[in-house]
């Protein structure tokens, strides 16, 4: 699929925050399957996350999981891929921001400045991030299946 291509080129991040300002109901090349949910903060402000499958084989499916909603001009909104490994029942981040192949452990100091378990972080971070989905997310509507011929 182009868009998983494009995140491994790290060039995903930018596509999807020009998607960002696109009406989210026009169908996109392919088959896709996307859920948003809606987290309400305590504040009152609403902030938007997309999850959508980019690839489905037997035994692995790869998602996007991506923050829609920018709650600050310096932090930019995180998009994270996950490889979900069906028959394993497990699924890790296999790209952040741009940042993809984490090893499991990093010398320090190392050139890309990566903590010494960068990888574990953001699988932890991921897992809070869906903890947050399931606890306080709503869905905004029912899953939406587009299939192009």
């Amino acid at each position: 699929m182009p868009e998983l291509e494009s995140f491994r080129d790290a060039s995903f991040g930018a596509e999807q925050e020009a998607r960002l300002s696109e009406d989210a109901s026009q169908p996109e090349d392919g088959c896709h399957y996307a859920r948003e949910f809606v987290i309400h903060s305590p504040g009152g402000d609403e902030v938007r996350i997309r999850i959508g499958v980019l690839e489905v084989f037997r035994y692995t499916s790869t998602l996007a999981v991506t923050q829609l909603t920018r709650v600050s001009q310096w932090i930019d909104p995180p998009i994270i891929l996950v490889r979900v490994y069906h028959d394993a029942a497990t699924a890790e981040a296999i790209a952040y921001q741009g940042h993809k192949a984490f090893l499991a452990r990093y010398a320090i100091p190392n050139p890309t400045m990566y903590h010494q378990d960068e990888k574990r972080q953001i699988n932890e971070f991921l897992g809070e991030w869906l903890s947050l989905c399931l606890q306080a997310g709503h869905s905004l509507k029912t899953p939406m299946f587009i299939c192009a011929a």
